[in-house]
């Protein structure tokens, strides 16, 4: 396995695991109708369009000579964002790459690359009924934020807890 800079080439690849990932993870507790409307088509024009964004860097890990998970860090965009204030705005494998440590090599990667960039805060947001994903988080450092609430990104449309990690 091995982690790069995500390319414009890399938004397909990453638009497929974002769909598997969501299907995967999430359907038990985000609507029918939210899964329905995240199609490889939508998430790859989504995704070419935040690979071109300077702020924000995507990493992706390779294995078997394809991309099986990713990784977007970027300033975060929270109104209540304390200065030096980055954001793990997406981490997500696939599905049949679970398990091998690619999320822990790139949750890692991704901190790493907040703290190159002067950021000395960190912020995350997940679903509040994703126990896999809190439990990774919290297992890696990351603590609940009891000031998170009201300050969801307006697109999340179920229940969502803030994380930090300073």
């Amino acid at each position: 396995m091995r982690l790069r800079r995500a390319s414009a080439e890399d938004a397909g690849p990453i638009a497929g695991i974002a769909v598997r990932a969501w299907w995967h993870s999430h359907r038990d507790f985000v609507s029918a109708q939210a899964l329905a409307e995240r199609t490889v088509e939508a998430q790859t024009a989504r995704w070419a369009a935040r690979l071109a964004e300077p702020e924000r860097e995507v990493w992706v890990a390779v294995a078997g000579g394809r991309v099986a998970g990713y990784a977007a860090v970027g300033p975060c965009a929270d109104p209540d964002a304390a200065p030096a204030s980055g954001s793990l705005d997406a981490l997500y494998v696939d599905p049949p790459a679970q398990g091998a440590g690619l999320g822990t090599h790139l949750l890692q990667h991704a901190v790493a690359r907040l703290r190159a960039r002067g950021l000395r805060r960190a912020t995350l947001w997940v679903f509040e009924q994703n126990d896999q994903a809190r439990a990774f988080y919290e297992r890696h450092g990351w603590v609940l934020d009891p000031d998170g609430a009201g300050n969801e990104p307006e697109a999340w449309d179920e229940p969502a807890v803030r994380y930090r990690l300073c």
